[in-house]
């Protein structure tokens, strides 16, 4: 029992002293990046653009890097039934968000891409839990868009 102690104390030190940091810190993730964004012009549904703009500004630094990029973003979501019962009641929805991002570097059209994310669910019976779920979705769906679109950005070297 002595010895098993000391072992998970010394285990413990040793990676305390070891220098680990997290790959995803948010000084590992600024330092990663050769680009900033200088301005994001929007198109589209408001608050899928408005969402995605707050997360790219929160993910890429501000700081003034090698290159400076300005984006054109065209977003919006389609809400549709997949699946309805005997009645023609909606048993099954789908949520697909799809962004259009043209990429400039000084003017200079440096890409154009096409990002789609899409959810399937079921129906609620209570009408202001599905309208929190599908909110909870469409976030989780724009995150992941965002996700995409920084890597799409990080390999346009």
């Amino acid at each position: 029992m002595n010895l098993k102690k000391i072992f998970t104390t010394l285990s413990f030190l040793l990676l305390l002293s070891c220098g680990y940091e997290p790959i995803y810190s948010k000084k590992q993730i600024n330092n990663n990046y050769n680009f900033s964004i200088n301005t994001i012009n929007l198109i589209g549904d408001n608050k899928v653009n408005q969402i995605l703009k707050n997360k790219l500004k929160k993910k890429i630094n501000v700081e003034k890097k090698s290159t400076e990029l300005n984006l054109n973003l065209n977003s919006r979501i389609e809400k549709s039934v997949t699946s309805k019962n005997k009645k023609g009641n909606p048993i099954r929805f789908s949520i697909k968000i799809m962004t259009n991002i043209e990429v400039f570097e000084s003017e200079i059209l440096k890409g154009k891409k096409n990002f789609e994310e899409k959810f399937e669910y079921n129906n609620r019976s209570n009408k202001f839990d599905l309208k929190q779920y599908e909110k909870n979705i469409k976030d989780n769906l724009i995150s992941e868009l965002s996700y995409k679109i920084i890597k799409y950005l990080n390999s346009l070297k």
